[in-house]
């Protein structure tokens, strides 16, 4: 946006000095300087409107690398999932040993989301309330994986933090899918405001 307002400032500072009556003695009298500061003036005004277009461009690429990341994070999330009901709930409601389960395989966070805060894509280009959402939502995440793969947490206590953590996992996925039809236009940034609004309450119960 500044290379836009400076190029609008240029080429409105090039259309007073040609056009203003106050300069008309300057400019016949002195003609080659005149048309060499226009001249001068235009390259600068040419520059700045490349560098504009390639800033707008590369911004765009950015979204778009960010929205590929966020629907591979949502795959990743998804797989968690189904990993939660495959490998422990599933079997722990057919009588095996959940704690033995989770000794063999210890619940994890999905790949991909766990370290998406210090992508730079995402510090660049997220939107702050979905981005203090996903912290939350993490934080949470995090706090269910470390007690459900204590040794000292009884089953019964297990399998109902488990089934917190496949909530918060759909809240991220949730967190995700509103940041990607942002980016893609598909709804106001105020929109997403809202919506966010309400995940972050049912985070927080």
């Amino acid at each position: 946006m500044m290379y836009i307002f400076i190029v609008c400032l240029l080429v409105i500072f090039s259309l007073y000095l040609i056009n203003t009556p106050k300069l008309k003695v300057f400019r016949d009298k002195h003609k080659r300087t005149f048309e060499f500061s226009i001249s001068l003036i235009s390259t600068f005004t040419g520059f700045f409107v490349a560098l504009s277009l390639t800033t707008i461009l590369s911004d765009s690429t950015q979204k778009k690398n960010l929205v590929k990341l966020l629907n591979a994070t949502n795959l990743s999330i998804e797989s968690s999932e189904m990993r939660v009901n495959g490998m422990y709930l599933n079997p722990a409601k057919k009588g095996a040993d959940l704690n033995e389960l989770i000794q063999q395989a210890p619940v994890e966070m999905p790949k991909l989301y766990n370290g998406l805060e210090n992508n730079a894509l995402v510090s660049d280009h997220f939107s702050s309330n979905a981005f203090q959402a996903y912290i939350l939502c993490s934080d949470n995440m995090e706090t269910f994986v470390a007690n459900v793969n204590a040794a000292t947490v009884s089953p019964e206590k297990k399998i109902e933090m488990l089934n917190q953590y496949l909530k918060y996992l759909n809240l991220a996925k949730q967190i995700n899918a509103l940041e990607i039809n942002k980016l893609n236009g598909d709804i106001s940034q105020s929109k997403e405001d809202e919506e966010i609004k309400k995940l972050t309450e049912q985070i927080n119960k």
